[in-house]
């Protein structure tokens, strides 16, 4: 046997077992550790030192915060427990406030109160994906539980559920997926931020959830932040309660001015969210306001253009600068504009502008092409970016004359990456325009639309035209894009001499796949 162990390299059993007697000592308490178990007196006594306990004297007793101090529940949240956890146990919690007011943590505490002295069954949290419920809610109660040597005592954490080992309560998080929420036997629902179940799938997985009718005191409990639009699953239940509380349904619906009732959101606090970059009117008043707002806001003011016009700027500046572009394709009765933007100390300033309104029904792409060329001339173009989509053909004619096409396809994430960096610029006034009627009117053109992923820049009509406002958001990403690049390099002659002479130096704007090219008498490393 030794001789076998050996070979392949096995160990014994005796050769897990120290020689040192301390270090024995050291084995056989980490070998206890993690599986005493209590006795079913233990267990009796702790359960019921807790079943006296109302939800507010539990929260004050047990639940611990991050840093290890116990809860101090804020007024609101005392209001909601008393109207709902003592005389009154309504089957349906709507809580509706700003962002950054605790709600997940309250949903946390509800979950945790009804796990250790609710009815025996089982309890889930649900939202839009499973990760958020694992990462938020979820999280909230594995810490609560934790930090508590009596909870720690009655419940038993896993991977992905809690079991309450004296009852046989069950938590777990539910993924979104219609199909794994028909036949559950749910003592509790907690639902997070259902103003983003808006597909037809998490409709129907919604629709599906039903309280069991076994249970004494079922509960569905929904906390949520106002939605983008005014339809859908919250709206529902936000017109309900204009009907006022039932004994069998609970809303607790703040906004506008009380839609922060915590403490810890101070003035201070929404005045730094509120000038917070990319932080638009309508977004705040969602996120912080708990206002539903409509999904379209306006891009900017006409204050805040004028207030980034500078008079000295003058349109073609003379000089070999290094100039940027954006290019955005009109086809059929729609038009193609070009716009042009240069930099300076990191700020970026309009350099041309060009539109094309099509005299027949498609457009000439010689007419821009023979633009692009002579614009070369004149200024030593970095980059050109456009949608692959519109101009593959004008695209390859260009690379041939050794321009930089930059494919920037407008898809959803592109054209709020560059929607957002032109409105960051305006913001902060770091880019300069000339003084120009049609920049400013396609500017102020432009509307916001908002979506899961963010917000971009739309039309609100047709007639009211936008294209040179895209092109230039796109000319400005690219621009921004290429000043973080960061490179240092330096140009060598083929030529001994000169060669000698090179020295490194940083090349504004350099970056990009393709780049200019170098005269033959070059070269880069």
């Amino acid at each position: 046997m030794i001789k076998l162990a050996k070979v392949r390299g096995a160990r014994t059993a005796e050769s897990y077992i120290s020689k040192d007697p301390g270090f024995r000592l050291k084995q056989l308490a980490n070998l206890r550790q993690g599986v005493k178990k209590l006795s079913l007196k233990e267990l009796i006594k702790t359960e019921r030192k807790l079943k006296d306990l109302d939800i507010i004297e539990f929260c004050e007793k047990h639940i611990h915060l991050e840093k290890g101090k116990l809860i101090r529940l804020e007024d609101w949240e005392k209001e909601v427990f008393k109207d709902c956890f003592y005389k009154k146990r309504p089957r349906l919690i709507v809580i509706s406030l700003g962002k950054k007011n605790g709600k997940s943590t309250c949903s946390a505490i509800i979950l945790t109160y009804l796990l250790i002295n609710g009815e025996t069954g089982e309890l889930y949290i649900c939202s839009n994906s499973k990760d958020q419920s694992n990462f938020i809610t979820y999280r909230k109660v594995v810490s609560m539980i934790k930090k508590d040597p009596e909870l720690s005592k009655l419940c038993r954490i896993y991977s992905d559920y809690i079991e309450n080992v004296k009852t046989g309560s069950i938590l777990r998080c539910l993924s979104s997926s219609f199909r794994s929420s028909a036949g559950l036997n749910c003592l509790l629902i907690c639902i997070d931020e259902l103003s983003s179940f808006d597909t037809e799938s998490l409709k129907f997985f919604f629709d599906e959830l039903q309280l069991s009718p076994i249970y004494q005191n079922p509960l569905i409990l929904v906390t949520s932040t106002s939605g983008r639009e005014e339809q859908g699953l919250l709206w529902d239940l936000v017109k309900a309660s204009e009907k006022g509380n039932t004994p069998e349904n609970y809303y607790y619906i703040k906004s506008g001015e009380e839609a922060n009732p915590s403490s810890f959101v101070t003035e201070k606090y929404l005045a730094s969210q509120k000038n917070k970059p990319g932080m638009r009117p309508n977004l705040f008043k969602r996120l912080h306001k708990n206002l539903w707002v409509s999904e379209e806001d306006q891009f900017i003011s006409d204050q805040e253009f004028r207030a980034c016009i500078d008079y000295n700027l003058i349109r073609k500046p003379k000089g070999k600068i290094s100039v940027w572009l954006g290019l955005d394709i009109g086809y059929r009765n729609d038009y193609t504009a070009l716009f042009s933007v240069g930099k300076s100390e990191g700020k970026i300033f309009s350099v041309d502008h060009k539109i094309y309104i099509p005299k027949t029904e498609d457009l000439q792409f010689d007419d821009v092409k023979r633009y692009l060329l002579e614009l070369n001339k004149i200024y030593s173009i970095r980059g050109i970016a456009f949608d692959p989509f519109q101009a593959i053909q004008l695209s390859q004619d260009l690379r041939k004359e050794n321009i930089n096409m930059v494919e920037l396809p407008q898809t959803q994430g592109n054209c709020i990456a560059f929607s957002q960096c032109l409105f960051d610029l305006i913001k902060s006034q770091r880019i300069s325009f000339y003084e120009s009627e049609e920049i400013r009117q396609s500017l102020i053109n432009c509307k916001v639309i908002y979506s899961s992923r963010g917000w971009r820049i739309v039309k609100k009509s047709g007639t009211k035209k936008i294209d040179l406002a895209i092109a230039g958001a796109m000319a400005c990403y690219i621009a921004n894009k290429a000043e973080d690049s960061g490179v240092r390099c330096r140009w060598i002659s083929n030529d001994e001499e000169e060669e000698e002479n090179g020295k490194w130096q940083s090349v504004e704007g350099f970056g990009g796949s393709e780049g200019n090219f170098l005269p033959e008498k070059y070269h880069q490393i």
